[in-house]
């Protein structure tokens, strides 16, 4: 009987031990100890389709240069295909990063990629689109739904409060373009003499938005200002209605260099307010100091200058391409991407 006794508690002794182990193992799972040296990084990209992005790559690889601790970058580029996004976080996280950043492709998409990623404990940093769960250690970049009230208030100040508008957004669903557009149209929604004549995504190309300023000047006899969350939509928008013999109209956009360029040169009234490549860079700092032990605050904004027409006189630069980002080039030469 004392034997049978003896083997039991040894039993229970062992599968408290076991079961201490396990526990031990989750924490560790769940809970990362903080780091500050040999820190691996994982960078998601949507994807590099314009000079923006390789704006945001240049400056992301000049902050990482600025931190010895950084031992390792991975760098993936989705395409803007969610489903290759949700495999390039899985490959990242198998390769043992230990902060991982994220650009969303579509948010609503990657969901349970990002919650993944957000249990292995490791700091995950989103940027340039929102990712609806609150399994992520910070969302860090600019109030997007604030800038597109921006872009409505300034073009209101230059058109007045009655006008016909067209408004020019980025990439369906993909929610760094639908706050602005939230923003803007609410903005708008307090002037009742404001027309929305109407609304087209060009997914931030060139070629797609002379397409689409096209036929609203064979559709719309009278469009008096352009809203456009980027100089990649108003220049073009602006070419085309120069090349078509039309009077230019009030528009807003971002830092493009070639936006910039077009309203000093042909003397119209703009608004630019960036919305910057070096938001990936942020995401970096922020979140070295998560791996590092501080702890974030969900939400971390920075806020850009804003640049009415007098001021765009001041920064424009004639001798640099129109693909050029003004500001965003402040980093050490090498890491300046090569455009024409």
């Amino acid at each position: 009987m004392k034997k049978m006794k003896r083997g039991l508690m040894l039993l229970l002794l062992l599968i408290i031990a076991v079961s201490m182990i396990y526990a031990g193992g989750e924490q560790d799972k769940t809970d990362a100890r903080p780091k500050t040296d040999n820190i691996v990084v994982g960078f998601s990209c949507a994807g590099m389709g314009n000079s923006w992005r390789m704006f945001l790559k240049a400056n992301f690889d000049a902050e990482v240069a600025k931190h010895p601790e950084i031992s390792k970058v991975y760098f993936t580029n989705a395409d803007e295909k969610p489903e290759k996004q949700i495999s390039d976080i899985d490959d990242l996280l198998a390769k043992g990063v230990d902060l991982l950043i994220i650009q969303p492709s579509l948010g609503e998409a990657i969901v349970p990629a990002v919650e993944r990623a957000f249990e292995t404990g490791i700091p995950v940093l989103i940027f340039d689109g929102t990712v609806p769960t609150d399994m992520q250690t910070a969302y860090v970049g600019q109030d997007m739904k604030q800038l597109g009230a921006n872009y409505a208030k300034a073009l209101i100040d230059m058109i007045g409060t009655e006008g016909k508008i067209i408004m020019l957004s980025g990439i369906a669903g993909q929610m760094s373009a639908e706050l602005r557009l939230e923003g803007g149209r609410e903005v708008f929604a307090d002037y009742p003499g404001i027309e929305i004549l109407d609304t087209q995504y060009t997914g931030w190309s060139i070629p797609k938005a002379k397409e689409v300023m096209e036929s609203f000047l064979q559709t719309y006899p009278q469009i008096d200002g352009i809203w456009a969350d980027s100089g990649l939509m108003s220049f073009p928008a602006l070419e085309t209605m120069k090349d078509a013999g039309k009077t230019l109209i009030p528009s807003t956009g971002d830092h493009l260099n070639g936006y910039a360029k077009f309203l000093v040169a042909n003397d119209v009234p703009g608004y630019i307010e960036p919305y910057s490549t070096q938001q990936a860079a942020w995401a970096l700092v922020e979140g070295l100091k998560a791996v590092k032990g501080e702890k974030l605050d969900k939400i971390i904004y920075r806020k850009p200058e804003q640049y009415p027409f007098e001021k765009i006189r001041e920064i424009v630069d004639m001798s640099l391409s129109d693909w050029w980002w003004l500001g965003d080039d402040q980093i050490p030469a090498e890491f300046l991407p090569k455009i024409d």
